[in-house]
């Protein structure tokens, strides 16, 4: 058997890269078979004494055949130092002497890919468990701050005077109950649960007479427009937008209750 040129394993049946000093073109040989031995020019070639034969095949390179068996072959460059090649002859290498602990072709490394998509795996795995666990433990977040309440009801109140679809006595109803929500939101006093006279008589230390008057006409809105001619509506309407615009804006002062 014929192992790497120099120090390293040349794995056979390919020869040494051609830029190496000796080689072999195959260092497993069928029985009967024979190789080529590329030398450097000049250089002195000792087959040892089992019969093992070299023939010149050109400059520099010689063919090789003998009986079968293992074999070293030491090449001794001009002015260089010896280097030996192995080579094997119908057999599947050496079992005892001096060429026991060759191998006619070093084992080939284990291959990566196992390792790269088990490390790929792995790294999955550790990111999809620490983002499960950054969800299970952090803490939850804190709640959204509501709308302050005239906000809420500046908004539902666009909303019912955007819609064409209801009619009058519908849009003054809701009217009233927006605005009695932000009364019970902005006051602290139950007005969705209270008549027109004690929401009026709790407002009163807090209101002006105007803003009394205005808010009297929104609690009272359905009969408002119950009793106005159809003609009246639009106008109607539009006072309670004035009435609603005035009263409805941040409150800083506490209600009585």
């Amino acid at each position: 058997m014929i192992l790497a040129v120099l120090l390293a394993c040349a794995p056979a049946p390919l020869p040494a890269a051609p830029d190496a000093p000796v080689y072999v073109e195959s260092a497993d040989i069928a029985s009967g078979g024979s190789t080529r031995l590329h030398t450097p020019v000049g250089a002195s070639v000792e087959l040892g004494d089992r019969g093992l034969v070299v023939a010149p095949a050109g400059e520099a390179v010689w063919t090789v055949s003998g009986p079968d068996g293992s074999y070293i072959i030491t090449v001794t460059p001009a002015g260089g130092a010896p280097i030996r090649v192995f080579l094997d002859i119908g057999v599947d290498g050496p079992k005892a002497g001096e060429l026991q602990d060759l191998a006619s072709v070093p084992p080939a490394p284990p291959p990566l890919w196992p390792w790269v998509v088990a490390g790929g795996l792995a790294g999955v795995l550790a990111v999809g468990g620490g983002w499960w666990a950054y969800q299970r433990l952090r803490p939850p977040p804190p709640p959204p701050v509501p709308d302050p309440p005239h906000v809420v009801a500046q908004r539902a109140w666009a909303a019912l005077r955007a819609r064409t679809d209801l009619p009058p006595e519908e849009v003054a109803r809701q009217m009233s109950e927006i605005f009695r929500g932000w009364v019970d939101a902005a006051w602290g006093f139950p007005a969705t649960r209270r008549t027109t006279r004690e929401i009026l008589d709790n407002l009163a230390g807090s209101f002006t007479a105007i803003e009394l008057d205005a808010a009297r006409r929104l609690l009272g809105a359905t009969d408002l427009v119950k009793f106005a001619e159809r003609t009246e509506h639009a106008d109607l309407f539009e006072r309670l937008d004035r009435d609603f615009h005035l009263l409805v804006q941040p409150i800083g002062r506490g209600a009585r209750v």
